[in-house]
């Protein structure tokens, strides 16, 4: 009962049917070429057209000719108007397009306000009125239709090729101009067909808004002309049920429907939409955030274990944090809580290994390839480990030649069950000892500028003179050099 409320009971009126076939129509036909106006960008020209046929419907009311008539005509006329403009002087198009349809807008109101007291509605021109369609306007929008959906059918590929490539199209031999002016045809002509129904101000809407809601869901011009005609169609029908109930204005309430259609793809879509790529973004930094964690406790075992707080501090975060992702980590699987410590587990092990050997293979990449200084490709290689395929670390392995080690000297694992080498911190030897720098710390560029200029690098060998709270004093070849104790510590030396 209630739906026959809604959506039969207003049929019975013969100008609510006549509305509703207009509606259809001229969601359909503006939604088929705000496909292409889109790709071609032309969605303002779309604007300036349907501007400029304004002083055209009141010069066609001054010589009693048909509306349709004038309003084609000085559409065209502005369209070529501005072609011409952007080709002959040094004004780009958007200024040409701003120029001239307000220029046409203004003669429009000045025409029309010189005529007010004849009966010209100026309010169902600048914003429609379908309730009011006759059938002479139905059988105008049909023509309409046909000629569109024709042309397009006809031209299809020609016209694909053109929007997305105009260069390549001209090529392959494609009458570019020929498209150029018949498109400004097509548009010119729909949008007097879409007069009566949603007015010259609005129908700028349902020449875009379906377009571009198709667009946000669709990869290809295929899929998307039919979605934008879904859009176009359901704002129109829906746009009309709603005026009808609610007692507004028609054409604002279709472009109303077809804007939160449009909003709702921008929030919603599967491919673009603001909620969905918000899900991808927090589960892409979960997913960092536990690879993360995984690697640094991995690293942290050369050291006999991984704590909480020294987690927190290698990550750079608060314990309680680090012990939230922890617990997360062991409901997969990959690691233990174990006596206020990280244990990974062989499942986690396994990853931590891939994302040590991915980033160390992604700096050994970028110095030798790439050029990039050994001092600043430690951040580039984060980011890469959690953005390239597991796969592609065996490619970069065989392209580099299998190297051993990264530009900082740690060597790069290939097995999980592969030892760490034993090393021993710079800053814990005694004076007196002669040591092999076998590795650097890589993640501050600034500690590696400065152990690079002191000429402190992996596989020199390097006598201790002297240990102090200030820092330490080495010999290396024939010169001493003063290391800070933040370089002392990220020297690491090897053990016999």
């Amino acid at each position: 009962m209630i739906l026959h409320e809604i959506f039969v009971a207003p049929m019975q009126y013969a100008f609510m049917q006549r509305a509703l076939l207009a509606a259809v129509m001229v969601g359909g036909i503006c939604a088929v070429l705000s496909c292409f106006l889109l790709v071609k960008r032309w969605a303002l020209l779309g604007d300036a057209v349907s501007h400029a046929v304004l002083p055209g419907v009141a010069f066609a009311y001054l010589l009693n000719l048909p509306f349709f008539l004038g309003a084609v005509i000085t559409g065209m006329a502005t369209a070529l108007g501005i072609s011409a403009v952007e080709r002959h002087t040094r004004i780009k198009e958007d200024s040409a397009m701003g120029i001239l349809f307000t220029g046409a807008f203004a003669l429009g109101f000045v025409l029309i306000s010189r005529i007010r007291s004849r009966a010209i509605d100026l309010f169902h021109i600048l914003f429609g009125n379908v309730l009011g369609v006759s059938d002479v306007d139905l059988l105008l929008t049909a023509a309409t239709g046909v000629l569109v959906l024709g042309v397009v059918a006809l031209f299809y590929k020609e016209l694909v090729l053109w929007t997305f490539d105009p260069t390549a199209a001209s090529a392959m031999g494609v009458p570019v101009a020929a498209l150029h002016y018949t498109l400004m045809l097509l548009l010119s002509v729909t949008i007097v067909a879409s007069l009566q129904a949603v007015g010259i101000v609005l129908v700028v809407a349902m020449l875009i808004t379906p377009g571009a809601t198709a667009y946000l869901l669709a990869d290809r011009m295929s899929r998307m002309i039919p979605l934008a005609v879904g859009v176009g169609v359901v704002s129109g029908l829906s746009g009309l049920y709603l005026s009808y109930h609610l007692n507004v204005a028609s054409g604002p309430t279709m472009v109303l429907v077809a804007t939160v259609l449009f909003l709702l793809a921008v929030l919603l879509g599967p491919r673009e939409g603001v909620l969905w790529d918000a899900v991808r973004r927090r589960q892409a930094a979960r997913r960092v955030a536990r690879e993360d964690l995984l690697k640094q406790a991995y690293l942290a075992d050369r050291g006999g274990g991984a704590s909480v707080d020294l987690l927190a501090r290698r990550l750079g975060l608060a314990p309680s944090a680090v012990l939230a992702l922890a617990r997360r980590a062991a409901q997969e699987g990959l690691v233990e809580l174990r006596d206020g410590g990280v244990r990974l587990t062989s499942r986690g092990r396994e990853q931590a290994v891939a994302l040590v050997r991915s980033h160390r293979l992604w700096e050994r990449y970028l110095v030798d390839r790439g050029g990039v200084p050994w001092t600043d490709v430690h951040a580039e290689a984060e980011r890469l480990e959690h953005l390239a395929p597991r796969e592609l670390a065996a490619e970069l392995d065989e392209a580099l030649g299998r190297p051993v080690r990264d530009p900082h000297g740690a060597r790069i694992p290939r097995d999980v069950r592969e030892p760490f080498e034993p090393v021993r911190r710079l800053m814990e030897r005694q004076e007196g000892e002669v040591v092999d720098v076998l590795e650097v710390e890589d993640e501050d560029p600034e500690v590696l500028r400065r152990l690079s200029e002191k000429g402190v690098l992996p596989g020199i060998r390097l006598e201790v003179l002297e240990v102090r709270e200030g820092g330490i004093r080495v010999r290396i070849d024939d010169r001493e050099e003063h290391l800070e104790p933040d370089l002392a510590w990220a020297v690491l030396t090897a053990v016999d």
